[in-house]
Formats: C-alpha cells, sequence, structure tokens
C-alpha cells in the first residue's frame, strides 16, 4: 500500500481537502472556484462555476436563488457534484454529494454578512428569469438600493442556501505521461474507504 502521506493525502477526506485547499491558496489566482453540477427529473445534467463558501459541519455551503434552475434541480434530484481544479498546483478535487436544504437561521445570517449591494442584487433578482436588457435589470438595482438607503435590507424568502454532504471525494494528482495519481475516498456510516484508481 502507498504511503498516502507523500501524495499530500491524510486518513479523513475532509482534512485532506482542506489541506489541498490551502496550498492552493498560495498559488492559484482563483482557488475558491468549484463547477456544481446537478440533474433535475429530465436528466440532463447542467455545471456551472460557482466560489466555495465554506463548510458546516462537514458540508459544503452554497447559496442561491430557490428559483435558479440549480436550486430547481437540486430540489427535484437531491444529488449533486463538485468539482475544484488548481492548474498550477497540479491537482484535481471530485466530490458526490447528497443535498438538503440550509436551515433558514443559517441563510439568514451568510446573507446579512454580504455586502449591500449584493444583498439588493439578490433581493431584485429573479434568477434564470429572462429579462428585457441589462438596462432594466440596473434600474431595478439602483431603484432599490436607492429605496432602501439607510435601511436594513430585507432577507428574500426564495433565497437561501444549500448543504452538500459529501459522500464520496476522488483527489487526482497530475503525473507525466498521463500517469496521474488518483485516490477515490468513499465515506461509509461507520469508517472511509481509500482506493488508488488507475489513471
Amino acid at each position: 500500500m502507498d504511503d498516502f502521506k507523500k501524495y499530500f493525502l491524510e486518513a479523513d477526506a475532509i482534512d485532506t481537502f482542506l489541506k489541498w485547499y490551502e496550498a492552493a491558496k498560495k498559488v492559484e489566482e482563483n482557488p475558491e472556484a468549484m463547477t456544481l453540477s446537478t440533474a433535475g427529473k429530465n436528466g440532463f445534467p447542467s455545471g456551472r462555476l460557482i466560489l466555495y463558501k465554506g463548510l458546516i459541519e462537514k458540508k459544503f455551503a452554497i447559496y442561491t436563488n430557490y428559483h435558479s434552475r440549480k436550486a430547481i434541480e437540486m430540489s427535484e434530484n437531491p444529488k449533486a457534484s463538485l468539482t475544484f481544479y488548481w492548474h498550477k498546483l497540479g491537482r484535481q478535487v471530485r466530490i458526490e454529494a447528497n443535498v438538503e436544504k440550509m436551515p433558514e437561521d443559517l441563510s439568514r445570517k451568510y446573507f446579512h454578512s454580504r455586502g449591500r449591494e449584493s444583498q439588493v442584487a439578490s433581493l431584485i433578482s429573479k434568477q434564470s428569469s429572462p429579462i428585457d436588457n441589462r438596462e432594466k435589470l440596473e434600474k431595478l438595482f439602483n431603484e432599490k438600493l436607492s429605496s432602501l438607503q439607510n435601511k436594513e435590507i430585507p432577507y428574500p424568502e426564495n433565497w437561501g442556501g444549500f448543504l452538500l454532504k459529501p459522500l464520496r471525494f476522488e483527489f487526482f494528482l497530475y503525473r507525466e505521461h498521463r500517469l496521474n495519481d488518483r485516490f477515490l475516498y468513499e465515506i461509509g456510516p461507520f469508517k472511509t474507504s481509500i482506493t488508488r484508481l488507475q489513471p
């Protein structure tokens, strides 16, 4: 069996992820960028780049409008995957997870931690719905920002978080001649198994 330490791995998948993320923060321009992939009841997958917002009780936190495509798909099919790619570090992390809606108190707390402009943008946006042009969007934003001057931004009931509880991690290190190192962590109810995969 390999000495996992020389591959920068820990026995715990979350510990390994955090170790890799901290290393990425030192060399990557956007280490927090990750691809969230979802699929609704129609089975068609969709992916988009979003930003890593941290862990809550070992679950990945994401925030969105609950009427957005990704939110609807995660509600219809509460499974999703995350992918991190760190080019300079030569590493990739793939995560498969079950999805649950975040408690509202945590969503509210995060919402009010954001800048006022970001709060207003979330308040006025009907995410993923059509709009005629950018001028209309900016008009809505500026009118709402002006009307709420010196007031607390109200929490939008159609906005909040999801928690992704990981089931599987794949830690991928790029090597010469495509002889890449891949390690699969499968998280069971009592222990985590670690398997080396062929490139």
